[in-house]
């Protein structure tokens, strides 16, 4: 008498969850090392369109707006808009820290009525310092947003 067993073997059952652990740690590793680098680049972001923001301020209600940097703890407050920015509340060891040591160089920008400020740059990098951005106007108010790779910034 012939019986009809369906279902899986043992065998297919532990083969099939050895491939999908294996491919479970894969992508956790893959996440684990792009969370920091997201996180990084989410904060020089934000500071750049903080940047841009405090400008259109500035123009729109005529007036001098600022943006100053503090290293302890690392942050960032705008005039115009009464906001204070925290880099730790992203995670990840973010702050004010260039490649060669740099944190920012200038403490505030101010722009005025007609969104031309003070030229300065302000650093930032994870807790392995993998990656580097840094942030700021020019003279003339264009903000750039750079990333530090082969030893330039681009």
């Amino acid at each position: 008498m012939k019986r009809n067993r369906s279902g899986f073997t043992l065998m297919e059952v532990m083969v099939t969850s050895i491939i999908l652990i294996l491919f479970g740690a894969i992508v956790f590793n893959g996440f684990k090392t792009a969370v920091p680098a997201y996180r990084l680049k989410a904060a020089a972001r934000e500071l750049y369109s903080n940047l841009h923001r405090t400008k259109m301020i500035a123009i729109k209600n005529n007036t001098k707006c600022t943006v100053s940097y503090s290293t302890d703890p690392d942050q960032y407050y705008l005039s115009g808009v009464t906001k204070t920015v925290t880099l730790r509340d992203y995670g990840g060891g973010i702050r004010f820290l260039g490649p060669q040591g740099q944190t920012f160089s200038v403490s505030t920008i101010t722009f005025n009525s007609r969104g031309t400020c003070n030229a300065g740059y302000a650093y930032l990098t994870d807790e392995k310092n993998s990656a580097f951005y840094r942030v700021g106007p020019w003279s003339t108010g264009i903000i750039q947003l750079q990333t530090y790779a082969s030893g330039d910034w681009d």
